[in-house]
């Protein structure tokens, strides 16, 4: 077997991370925090109704609350989240999916 290490390289992709863990956690903290680091405009997806807006007084972005989880409902506001220009979109949760 041969295995080899390369020089790691910095490439332009974009990030994809998921935060686990029981509800009251800190997951939407974690992601906020995180999306802040990794850009300045920011988009949340909320489908826990309305918790990620406890947090407008700590961070700036901006909310979009779903009643409607089939998958194409949050696939259409991905792309609503990129047309619009967000830098980085936060999905709080996949659970309802």
């Amino acid at each position: 077997m041969n295995i080899t290490f390369q020089r790691a390289r910095k490439s332009q992709a974009k990030a994809r991370v998921a935060n686990i863990g029981p509800s009251g956690s800190g997951k939407t903290l974690l992601g906020l925090f995180t999306g802040q680091k990794l850009g300045s405009r920011i988009a949340v997806i909320d489908t826990e109704n309305g918790s990620a807006s406890k947090y407008a007084d700590r961070f700036d972005f901006d909310v979009l609350n779903l009643d409607d989880f089939d998958p194409r409902t949050y696939i259409a506001a991905l792309q609503a989240a990129v047309q619009a220009g967000y830098e980085v979109i936060i999905i709080d949760s996949l659970t309802p999916a």
